[in-house]
């Protein structure tokens, strides 16, 4: 911290170094073809998201205090929404999924939804103990598993009990 005059300067750098590892862990999206492939990706992001967790503690008020990070997290947003589709896709292309081109946005915005504010639902269920470094596992599995779960209704019937079975093996260890 006394490396930077201030605040802000140390916040920046920070958020540079987040905004360059989601960036290429979002390029992954592309190549999600299955469940399984969905499962790493998501558990990925948000093993991500926990390593800068400062950014989503209190995100509304960094955002209120800091403009270059109010412009940049909606480029960050759109991007994840984009790769949200990308992945939408793959599990399209690769039979796990049959969703209607209607439902494709609004699932994907859905899913960047419950990815950026898993960490504070979580803070809220158990606001002494989230955001603890042993309750990260089990808290991150459970959003990736609920970010996943939107996608249910459209997964084909081996996919869907792939996932459950998926959740269901990591849950237990």
């Amino acid at each position: 911290y006394y490396h930077y005059p201030a605040k802000d300067e140390l916040v920046n750098a920070l958020f540079n170094r987040y905004e360059a590892e989601l960036d290429e862990l979002l390029g992954a999206a592309d190549a999600v073809r299955n469940v399984e492939d969905a499962w790493l990706f998501f558990h990925m992001l948000f093993e991500l998201i926990w390593k800068h967790r400062f950014l989503y503690r209190d995100l509304n008020d960094l955002l209120f205090k800091n403009r270059r990070l109010e412009t940049h997290f909606q480029t960050l947003i759109a991007a994840q929404e984009r790769a949200m589709r990308h992945l939408l896709s793959g599990l399209h292309l690769g039979g796990s999924l049959k969703m209607e081109l209607r439902d494709v946005a609004s699932t994907a915005n859905t899913m960047v939804v419950v990815v950026s504010y898993w960490l504070s639902y979580e803070y809220v269920r158990d606001p002494r103990r989230a955001l603890e470094p042993e309750r990260a596992s089990s808290a991150l599995l459970r959003g990736a598993f609920h970010a996943l779960s939107l996608l249910l209704p459209y997964l084909e019937p081996a996919s869907r009990d792939h996932l459950f079975k998926l959740a269901g093996n990591y849950q237990q260890s």
